[in-house]
């Protein structure tokens, strides 16, 4: 990609009175991923309507609320994104001057807004639906697969549970706070990734195929597979096994160590519990597949031909999750065994499904229409 001047960086790409209709027309191509998001809540309703115990309270607020979220923090992650490149590509002598240049050509920059704000919207659309399914799993499918999991995973791992293989090098306060850190640096990654794929990642193939993957691994993974398998991971075990918890010297641990220095697992996991227990939307409990080892998985593989220090950093932070996932008591591991899989097939799916949609000639003509780049490279 090639690095785009000043004044292109600040000018609009085309015309303003061009926009609208060239807006309209990124709406009706990005309309695959509209429509996915679109059935993806017309399934919830039908849910709902066969179960009345499935709820969705208050969905206007909720989904406002959302929106209220997503578009400031995905502002602060597109400015993030600009600082790096300012900050380490360029080389900025005036880094703050160079990165409002940045951050407000990104904005008026046509290309970049047209192919953002649809896949935006659609990102918005999908996520509303993924939670509330979330939140209502076990009314659908009571929680009753944690027993067969723990069961599973003692049985791979050589009769010894895996958080119990971890002790020795993360059962201590410096080791479990750089799993946590790692942990919820996962939801920054996350919206960096969207962020980066819907508005500066030129359209073509790798970005249709990115968020087909994505799309598909969370309605499937995090929707039909967790609720197939309704489970809520060894964190909240005690809450629906009944008899000894294997998992309760974990907990105490964990528990311990948040006397010491900031273990956030510790305190969210108090909240969802308490979430789910109000009825709340944010309440959602689920563990089997993984849906943060499905995800790192699939940022490796959508850099895999990029960047090999960036690719190397992902693979780190996809270890650490998993270890993450154990140690801080989230999922068993069988939890991400299966998200990987789900991952690596549904990842060669989207591919199969990005060039069927980037073959529409019309797709093709709006994405050379659509090529200018706002980026370093």
């Amino acid at each position: 990609m090639m690095a785009l001047t000043d004044i292109e960086l600040l000018a609009p790409a085309k015309t303003q009175n061009s926009f609208w209709p060239r807006m309209r027309e990124s709406l009706g191509l990005h309309i695959t991923f509209i429509a996915i998001a679109l059935v993806y809540i017309a399934c919830f309703e039908f849910v709902q309507f066969l179960n009345p115990a499935v709820a969705d309270k208050d969905p206007v607020r909720f989904f406002v609320g959302i929106i209220g979220v997503s578009i400031p923090t995905s502002i602060l992650w597109m400015t993030l994104i600009q600082f790096y490149f300012v900050a380490v590509v360029d080389k900025s002598d005036k880094p703050i001057k160079d990165l409002w240049r940045r951050v407000k050509g990104v904005f008026r920059h046509q290309d970049t807004m047209l192919r953002g704000v649809p896949m935006f919207l659609s990102v918005l659309l999908f996520m509303y639906a993924f939670t509330v399914f979330k939140a209502n799993i076990a009314a659908i499918i009571p929680f009753s697969w944690d027993v067969t999991f723990d069961q599973l995973d003692e049985t791979l791992h050589f009769g010894t549970r895996p958080w119990e293989w971890l002790q020795p090098i993360f059962g201590n306060v410096i080791g479990t706070l750089i799993l946590n850190v790692n942990y919820n640096l996962w939801f920054i990654v996350l919206k960096v990734f969207l962020v980066f794929f819907a508005f500066i990642h030129a359209p073509g193939l790798e970005r249709t195929r990115f968020f087909i993957a994505f799309f598909l691994i969370w309605s499937i993974g995090g929707t039909f597979f967790a609720t197939l398998f309704s489970s809520v991971g060894p964190c909240f075990y005690q809450f629906v096994v009944d008899g000894p918890n294997p998992y309760a010297s974990l907990m105490q641990q964990l528990r311990e160590f948040n006397t010491i220095v900031p273990i956030w697992a510790v305190d969210t996991q108090t909240y969802l519990w308490e979430a789910r227990n109000q009825g709340s939307a944010l309440g959602g409990v689920t563990a089997m597949p993984s849906m943060h080892n499905a995800s790192t998985l699939l940022f490796v593989l959508a850099t895999w031909n990029k960047s090999k220090l960036l690719r190397n950093l992902l693979i780190a932070h996809m270890a650490l999750i998993f270890i993450g996932s154990v140690h801080l008591g989230w999922h068993y591991a069988v939890d991400a065994y299966l998200a990987w899989a789900i991952v690596l097939v549904l990842w060669a799916v989207a591919h199969w499904l990005a060039r069927w949609h980037e073959a529409s000639p019309k797709v093709q003509a709006f994405n050379t229409k659509c090529a200018g780049q706002f980026s370093p490279h």
